[in-house]
This record gives structure tokens, C-alpha cells and sequence, in this order.
């Protein structure tokens, strides 16, 4: 049997089983607007349950609380009951194909360890795959090595050394990139007010994301589909877990673009301005 929990300040809804109320539980905390309210389970099944604004007096979250609407872990969480293959591929599948389902009831405030092992794996494989079919390109001479890696490549180095090199040093960068990515997320976040539930709910979405490199195994292309889902499934992660909407996950991700045109604009803007009074810009035409 479920309840149908509504919150009455924003009617967000979701239904939780019975099993996940606790018997003393006489309140319940939104996901997405973060007020409580106290509500009361029918004793006949059916009925539906009671909702009321929390009392004054009873401000202060306690144990017997309704948790964020009963929110658990992902598959990869429950590895122990499901197996470890099960807890990955159950995982991926959820992040993939239905992000929302996952990250509508996923905790954000269950630890770093279990998102950060899960991501470093998923992401880790899904990269060296992407690497890996760049790598044949450049191999064939369709493009060179230095347009993938993005320098001159030169000297006794060959392509096999830094192939090799690349892949080791994969697991530290793919770690080193999620921390940083969901910091960075998270402060942007912040300053649109969408960040509620903390840094560790960010880095969560962050980590799980990276199942969406997966798409890595699919050759030439499937580094691409990986990067734009990754996006997709951030979004949708960010509003989820925090609560907030669309609009400000989207002013977040604007503006690093905005600062960049921003500072591209205060440097070539005066620096025309000198040329023209020099002359310089009325010989270019």
C-alpha cells in the first residue's frame, strides 16, 4: 500500500509506500520547496491522508520525520541486495533512459562515497572508450594526434607512449573532473538560489551523470551522444534533487557564457576603439 504524500504550500506530489513511513512519523519534509507540513496516515485503506501547515512549535526536523518524501539511493546503493553487476547495469539503465525516476527519488544527503565510486567507473570506461576510437582515427591519418589532444605532438613520444599514458592517468582526471565540475556547478548554483540541498546533493546528480559516457562504446560517435545526454541528464538531476526549476539551472549554466563575452567584450572593445583613433581599423577595408 502507498500514501499519496502533497505537500499544501507547493502541491508537489509523489507516493511513498508505508513501509517507508515511520509509525511515529507525523510530518513531512517537500523536496522541492523544503517546507514541512504534518499529515496523518489513515488507518483504512483507501482513505486518503490528512494534510495540514506544520505547527509553529514543531519547526525543528526530528528523527520520526518524512524525510524528502521517503527519498532512497540509486541501484548502485543497493548493490548488496541487487549484486554488484545488477547495482551497475540497473543503475546505468535508469540514468540513460528514465534520469527523471532517478533523481526524483534519489537522497541527497546519503555520502560522497558511493556516487564518487559509481562515477569513477562508469565515467572512466565510457572516456577511454571516446579516447580509444579518436585514438583509430588518428592511427589511419584521418586526423592527427595533435587535433585530438588538442597539442603539437613532437619528439621521441609516440602515439602508443600517450595512448597509454592517457588511459592510466583516465580514473585521476575523471575524479579530479567531477569535483571540480560539481563545485563549480554547485557555486553557479548558489548564486541563482537553486542550490538548496547542498554541495554533496550537486555532486550526486554530478556523478551519476557520468553513466551518460557509456555511450562512449558506440564508435566515433558515441564520445559525442555521451557529452550532450551528460548535459541533458544534469539538468534534469539538478532540478530534481534540488527542488528548484528549469529556469535557474539554465541562468546557472549562462553564466560562465556571459562572463566570457563579458570579459571578450571589455578587452576588444577598447582595444578597437585605440586602432580606430590610430587609423589602423580604416585600412582593413
Amino acid at each position: 500500500m502507498t500514501v499519496q504524500l502533497t505537500c499544501p504550500h507547493c502541491n508537489f506530489s509523489r507516493e511513498v509506500p508505508n513501509k517507508d513511513i515511520p509509525p511515529e512519523a507525523r510530518q513531512a519534509i517537500c523536496p522541492r520547496c523544503g517546507q514541512r507540513f504534518a499529515f496523518s496516515v489513515p488507518e483504512t485503506e483507501g482513505a486518503l491522508p490528512v494534510f495540514e501547515p506544520a505547527p509553529d512549535d514543531r519547526g525543528r526536523e526530528t528523527r520520526e520525520d518524512v524525510h524528502a518524501f521517503a527519498r532512497t539511493g540509486a541501484p548502485w546503493e543497493k548493490r548488496d541486495e541487487l549484486g554488484f553487476w545488477s547495482g551497475i547495469f540497473q543503475t546505468i539503465k535508469v540514468v540513460l533512459f528514465s534520469p527523471k525516476a532517478l533523481f526524483n527519488r534519489l537522497s541527497y544527503d546519503a555520502g560522497f562515497r558511493d556516487p564518487l565510486a559509481f562515477g569513477l567507473l562508469t565515467g572512466s570506461i565510457g572516456s577511454m572508450f571516446g579516447l580509444f576510437w579518436q585514438f583509430i582515427i588518428a592511427a589511419v591519418g584521418v586526423i592527427g594526434l595533435g587535433d585530438i589532444m588538442g597539442w603539437h605532438v613532437s619528439g621521441p613520444l609516440s602515439m602508443g607512449v600517450i595512448f597509454i599514458v592517457v588511459m592510466a592517468g583516465m580514473p585521476f582526471f575523471v575524479m579530479a573532473g567531477m569535483f571540480i565540475y560539481a563545485g563549480i556547478m554547485h557555486l553557479l548554483l548558489l548564486v541563482v538560489r537553486g542550490g538548496q540541498h547542498g554541495f554533496e546533493g550537486t555532486f550526486r546528480v554530478i556523478a551519476y551523470a557520468q553513466a551518460a559516457q557509456i555511450w562512449g562504446l558506440i564508435p566515433f560517435v558515441g564520445g559525442w551522444i555521451g557529452s550532450v545526454w551528460q548535459l541533458i541528464v544534469q539538468v534534469i538531476g539538478l532540478r530534481e534533487i534540488h527542488g528548484t526549476s528549469y529556469l535557474r539551472i539554465f541562468l546557472a549554466l549562462l553564466i560562465p557564457v556571459i562572463l566570457v563575452i563579458v570579459v571578450v567584450l571589455s578587452i576588444l572593445v577598447p582595444l578597437l576603439y585605440l586602432l580606430f583613433k590610430k587609423g589602423a581599423v580604416s585600412t582593413w577595408f
